[in-house]
């Protein structure tokens, strides 16, 4: 009885062990990684954090006060949200955002599918068989690997990513288990839930591991490969809330047709390979402001778009040393998942990507390729971890010499570290041919030796990691060392190894520098009509002003040029701002094009900002100019010029012609120079051209805007015609006292309405076209996938009834 007591009471520690220890482990890691973020007092401050992800789900936010969001007035002149997949609207751990702070809100977020990420690598490691110590290299290496730390600078990516392993594993077990129903439906939605996170390239990345499980387990069960539609079809139909608007606005956006040069923008040069063990080859991006980063006219924009591939030397050598002889669990499928990503990474650099990119839909709507590494780096640490699994086995049977090849890989890299060491100090000019032909333009001497200094204190960091790396591996072939303490040893080395070149990745800077608006944006509140900001030409010389923390120095100087979309964060609206991430709705475009067309040297220029409500206009300094503005604290990033030609953005017009086309009405609005004091030009189908005329000037008495709700009170003798300074959209309607009226797009691309005589409310109200059919989809699918879960768990509840009653019958 005592006995039966004691081992009971030891099963529950050792259960409650098994639950505490990734759990403790998991906070910790986390801990030591983006401690930072937990504090409201900092927020991330990598690359697009200040001028993309931030600023859309501060306005999110804002908007939400007034109800769900469906219209931003705040960029582009206004922008749809429900259909555009970078707002997150349909993705629950946003909603969790919706009463924080925005950038605190981020920062958590983060933290959250940091956390997924780690939990369910650990779940995925324990599926394919890893003991506890395993699965725990696989966690840290998958959260802490340089590909996934990168992914701070490209936000939607880091959730879309942390589902990844929790599809792989009931991806997994849908293929070879008899029930095999229920986890395919819990892989659909983790799909669905990437696919409602808003970055396509991690659905495409998990579309690519699901074709090579089915690849591996097609030897052994081709039919069971079928079975991957279920979860395909699952999360499309559960996704179709975000999907199917989003599809429709896809047709009349700048990605319906991206061209070569920009879809293929940010390939991977496969020079860069070699930092998957040599993390710093080309020096440190992070640090590219102190010139000692050497991959300028390596990567596109002088700057990679994933900042580092390093997975961990360890996990590297185990990982290549399993994809190459090593008998591990679904190996076909690493090696496909790790050959695709490099493939799809080298984009431009690949001859067969640009027929495979027109051949492939979702491929031809993507932009930089280099993303894809991520799924091969992902690929080598799963391969690593259950290589090292692998490894542990074989020792325990008494064959230590499955170390071996591992160890000649760890050997080889120590020897290449050390020779690449000793040519920095013995012929220093190799290194100075490096520093210059990649390096940053311009560097003084000072400079260069500086980084010749930095080059070989890395080298030395790599011989020493790599040292590090061979000298375990030569452990393991030892009998002595107990199994749990290398366990523990490989986790500790992979962690010190990981942190030392990850952490700062991780960029954060006082949350001050969001929450207080930069002189330029202080200067114009209350706002005075709209902003517009010069783009930079690619390629133009910029000067930032070199003070506080280097690493945050482009985002300061982002916030301080209001760069799109940073001024969002204070309200201020834009007209014309950069398309950041290509989709701007085809009305959007065409507005843009007018003033490209205009040019921003003539009045005519000015009257069509005047149009769009833009009273200030922020123009790019000279060179010359920006030099100057270094030796003055009080100088601004750009020259701020104010357009005396601003039109209200809601506001009353005394004639408009009618045209049949919009050819016709932008021709005639250019050739009477913007002129809309005099009258506009709107678009009506069918009828002819007409001309008609309100003689009695209406008046506007107040104004309610919150976004996609506009009420506008007025009181007019006759009929009157109205004009909203915003983005012409068909899911914009009209009504007053509750009937609705007709709008009609303006050759400024602008929302007009015809509104009856009278003291009258005029209410503009919007409605995005597909996202009704999105909901009822989306809804159907949910329903259809909870019942056949439900189903199938009363029919596993019913094997296991059979199977617990058979010893029973066999005893009888």
């Amino acid at each position: 009885m005592g006995g039966r007591v004691l081992r009971a009471l030891a099963a529950k520690v050792a259960g409650v062990r098994r639950v505490l220890l990734p759990i403790l482990l998991g906070a910790g890691w986390l801990l030591c990684l983006f401690g930072d973020l937990l504090s409201p007092g900092r927020a991330l401050a990598n690359r697009d954090i200040a001028v993309f992800h931030l600023p859309l789900r501060a306005s999110f936010q804002a908007l939400a006060q007034h109800g769900w969001p469906v219209w931003n007035p705040w960029v582009h002149g206004g922008q749809p949200i429900l259909s555009n997949p970078s707002y997150g609207a349909f993705y629950p751990p946003n909603w969790l955002a919706l009463a924080l702070p925005p950038h605190y809100a981020l920062s958590l977020l983060a933290v959250l599918h940091a956390g997924l990420a780690f939990a369910g690598a650990w779940r995925l490691a324990r599926h394919l068989g890893c003991a506890p110590g395993v699965a725990a290299l696989a966690s840290i290496g998958t959260v802490g690997c340089g590909a996934y730390l990168s992914l701070f600078s490209a936000y939607t990516l880091l959730g879309g990513i942390a589902w990844l392993p929790w599809m792989l594993v009931w991806a997994d077990k849908a293929l070879r288990q008899e029930l095999w129903v229920r986890p395919a439906l819990l892989a659909g939605a983790a799909l669905g839930l990437q696919i409602l996170n808003g970055e396509p390239s991690t659905v495409v990345m998990s579309g690519l591991a699901l074709l090579a499980l089915a690849a591996s387990a097609a030897g052994r069960r081709p039919r069971a490969a079928a079975r991957l539609l279920v979860p395909l079809v699952f999360a499309g139909g559960l996704a179709a809330v975000q999907l199917v608007p989003t599809l429709g606005r896809l047709a009349d956006s700048p990605r319906q047709e991206i061209p070569a040069r920009i879809a293929t923008m940010w390939s991977m040069p496969p020079e860069r390979l070699v930092e998957i063990v040599f993390p710093h080859f080309f020096g440190d991006p992070a640090r590219d402001v102190e010139g000692l980063f050497f991959g300028w006219n390596l990567n596109d924009r002088d700057h990679p778009y994933i900042e580092s591939f390093y997975p961990g030397l360890l996990l590297a050598v185990l990982g290549v040393a399993a994809l190459l002889a090593g008998r591990i669990p679904r190996r076909a499928a690493w090696a496909l998942a790790a050959t695709a990503g490099v493939f799809l990474a080298l984009g431009r650099h690949n001859p067969l990507y640009e027929g495979l990119r027109q051949a492939i839909p979702v491929l031809a709507i993507l932009r930089y390729p280099e993303k894809f590494i991520l799924l091969a780096v992902l690929a080598l640490v799963f391969a690593g971890a259950l290589g090292w699994q692998r490894l542990l086995a074989e020792r325990d049977a008494g064959r230590p010499q499955a170390a071996n090849l591992p160890l000649a890989l760890a050997s080889v890299t120590l020897a290449t570290a050390l020779a690449f060491a000793a040519v920095l100090v013995l012929i220093p000019n190799a290194a100075a041919g490096l520093i210059l032909s990649h390096g940053a333009p311009g560097q003084s001497a000072e400079s260069q030796g500086l980084a010749l200094e930095y080059l070989r204190s890395e080298s030395w960091a790599s011989a020493r990691t790599a040292a590090a790396v061979a000298l375990f591996l030569g452990l393991c072939r030892w009998s002595r060392p107990r199994r749990r303490l290398l366990e523990a040893l490989a986790v500790v080395l992979l962690a010190a190894d990981l942190w030392h070149y990850g952490h700062a990745l991780v960029r954060t800077l006082p949350a001050a520098a969001y929450r207080t608006p930069p002189p330029l944006a202080a200067g114009l509140r209350p706002a005075r009509g709209r902003i517009f900001v010069e783009e930079a030409q690619s390629g133009a010389p910029q000067v930032f002003r070199r003070y506080g923390d280097s690493q945050t120095l482009l985002t300061r100087s982002y916030l301080l040029q209001l760069e799109p979309y940073s001024a969002a964060l204070w309200h201020l609206e834009y007209a014309f701002d950069s398309d950041f991430e290509l989709m701007l709705t085809g009305w959007g475009r065409q507005a843009a094009d007018n003033l490209r067309r205009e040019g921003l040297s003539s009045p005519r220029s000015y009257r069509y900002l005047g149009v769009w409500n833009v009273g200030t206009v922020f123009l790019r300094k000279t060179l010359p100019e920006q030099m100057a503005a270094l030796r003055d604290p009080a100088a601004t990033p750009l020259r701020k010029v104010a357009n005396p030609l601003v039109f209200p953005r809601f506001r009353f017009v005394p004639r408009i012609t009618f045209h049949r086309g919009y050819a016709a009405a932008l021709a005639a609005a250019r050739a009477g120079a913007w002129d809309a004091a005099a009258g506009e030009h709107w678009v009506r189908q069918g009828p002819p051209p007409k001309v008609a005329s309100c003689r009695r000037p209406p008046r506007l008495v107040d104004v309610v805007d919150t976004g996609g709700r506009i009420q506008v009170g007025y009181q007019s003798a006759e009929r009157a015609f109205f004009i909203a300074a915003m983005t012409y959209d068909r899911g914009w309607q009209a009504f007053v006292d509750g009937k609705p009226l007709r709008t009609y797009p303006s050759a400024a691309c602008q929302l007009g309405v015809v509104v009856p005589a009278g003291q009258r409310r005029l209410v503009l109200r919007y409605r995005e076209p597909w996202v009704g059919l999105g909901i009822a989809v989306s809804v159907l699918a949910l329903g259809l996938g909870t019942g056949a879960f439900l189903g199938g768990r009363r029919r596993r509840m019913g094997v296991q009834s059979v199977a617990d009653s058979e010893p029973f019958k066999c005893a009888v």
